[in-house]
């Protein structure tokens, strides 16, 4: 899959020739026959970003629209549950003692678990600025995608031996993503925020964003590298 997307890379149009002379490889035309093969969406955009960054360039604005339609349900979801945990909370309070009568445990019950439910919710929704900070961010998570080395536990490869003796786990270094991470800190000053906002109230966009990045790319490299074997 690397040697697939080291040749998106070059797109150099000759084909390397073998000590019988016989032509190998496939062509410029070939390559892009391939690409176009990748069925679009965020995948196949992120794989021309990181390793055809010309044709990248060219195509910012369906880039744009591929990362939106990625985050936004994921935003909208957040919002809804946030909205119905609020107002489910809000009944709950208006129900104690509805019309001058006795405040039961039930009630007292169904508050605290309504506002529990409520500070989940909070916890877990992201910053109602994330859609206005959205260019920034994914330029960020780029980024470190393009710069991103293999992390040196594993090789690369997200799994080590199990240190009780039997099977694998997932690599502890780079939480089974095969990537060496960057700091809190640089990635905080990557989309111009402190450490404490960033730890606070973007580091969870930023994991789920570079996760489903990280997937997409991954997936559309499969998808080019199969369709170059199949032009070979």
């Amino acid at each position: 899959m690397n040697n697939a997307r080291e040749l998106l890379s070059s797109r150099t149009g000759p084909r390397t020739m073998s000590f019988d002379g016989i032509a190998g490889g496939p062509t410029t035309q070939e390559i892009v026959a391939a690409l176009a093969d990748v069925p679009q969406g965020l995948g196949h955009e992120l794989l021309q970003a990181l390793w055809w960054p010309e044709s990248g360039r060219r195509r910012r604005e369906q880039l744009r629209q591929a990362v939106v339609g990625l985050v936004a349900p994921e935003f909208t979801r957040q919002m809804h549950e946030l909205a119905d945990a609020r107002a489910e909370f809000g009944i709950a309070k208006a129900s104690m003692g509805w019309g001058g009568g006795v405040v039961t445990d039930v009630q007292r019950r169904e508050v605290r678990r309504a506002e529990q439910a409520l500070n989940d919710a909070r916890a877990a929704a992201w910053p109602n600025n994330t859609m206005e900070q959205l260019g920034v961010l994914a330029e960020a998570v780029i980024a470190e995608m393009v710069g991103a080395c293999e992390c040196d536990r594993c090789g690369g490869r997200k799994i080590v031996p199990d240190p009780a003796g039997a099977g694998v786990v997932n690599c502890g270094v780079c939480g089974g993503s095969g990537w060496e991470a960057l700091s809190g800190r640089k990635r905080a000053g990557a989309i111009g925020a402190d450490w404490s906002a960033y730890s606070r109230f973007w580091r969870p966009v930023y994991e789920w964003m570079l996760a489903n990045f990280r997937a997409a790319e991954a997936c559309a490299a499969r998808q080019f590298s199969k369709a170059l074997t199949m032009a070979a």
